[in-house]
């Protein structure tokens, strides 16, 4: 990080990604072209993600400048959607109990407003509090909110049913919209193909999409999504892969590595 010089910490923008198997973060200057940048963190058999970003955050200088706003992304298969219509003041705490019962960590939420839910999720509470410590007021967010909300507006631009499947290393996110509105969530874990094409079909059919005029888009990446998109394209016609927005393309960096979500919030106006 010594070589990464930021001129405008003021206007850019930091976002940590959480998860159990990494951490990493981008930053970027929404007035600055080209100034999009990511890391991830290696991680070896020995030690855990959270360790490894600790150790760094205390050997760069770089964590305490004073950006315009820092994002904490979290990546956790322990959430939930909750139609804004029930998650009343009154009720969260009965929520959040009946939920993450018996689970160590902080309950979190943050609302989609425009698809009228909220996403609650956990949260390590040793993470929670280094970040509260560690920068001046952070946002912290699900991963899912920045890619529900930039597909809830393409699902706006036409009639046509729209599922959206994020490919993760040991699983998948599948999200389904029609005519503005949010139909479906949910992380599946799987580790091969069979897993993964019988979750996206099974979606598919419970859902009553149509194979020919409604939308597959395939984001994120793992070992096995050519042959998946293969097996998928004989009976699915409308699949399209939603690459990395144009504008943080980088030279030398493998933009397939950066996952969708983290970028997907620098298009979202959140």
């Amino acid at each position: 990080m010594e070589d990464r010089n930021i001129d405008h910490p003021e206007q850019s923008i930091l976002t940590i990604y959480t998860g159990r198997e990494q951490f990493s973060f981008s930053i970027y200057n929404p007035k600055e072209a080209g100034s999009y940048f990511y890391r991830e963190l290696a991680v070896d058999n020995q030690t855990d993600s959270f360790s490894v970003f600790r150790e760094m955050f205390f050997e760069q200088a770089f964590f305490s400048l004073p950006f315009r706003k820092v994002w904490i992304m979290s990546r956790t298969p322990d959430f939930i959607f909750i139609p804004d219509s029930l998650y009343k003041d009154r009720y969260r705490n009965d929520f959040t109990d009946f939920l993450f019962s018996g689970r160590q960590g902080i309950a979190l939420s943050n609302s989609v407003s425009a698809a009228g839910i909220t996403v609650v999720y956990q949260l390590p509470e040793a993470v929670h509090q280094f970040m509260l410590r560690s920068f001046a007021q952070p946002e912290f967010i699900h991963y899912s909110t920045p890619l529900i909300t930039c597909f809830l507006k393409e699902s706006k631009k036409s009639a046509a049913c729209r599922m959206v499947v994020n490919l993760q290393k040991n699983g998948l996110d599948i999200f389904c919209f029609s005519k503005g509105a949010f139909l479906f969530g949910n992380y599946f874990p799987c580790k091969d193909l069979p897993e993964a094409l019988y979750y996206i079909l099974f979606a598919w059919k419970q859902l009553q999409f149509n194979q020919l005029d409604d939308y597959l888009h395939i984001v994120g990446n793992n070992v096995f999504k050519e042959e998946l998109v293969k097996k998928l394209a004989l009976y699915i016609q409308q699949i399209h892969f939603q690459a990395i927005p144009p504008e943080i393309q980088l030279e030398n960096v493998n933009t397939g590595c950066i996952p969708f979500e983290l970028t997907a919030i620098s298009l979202c106006e959140l």
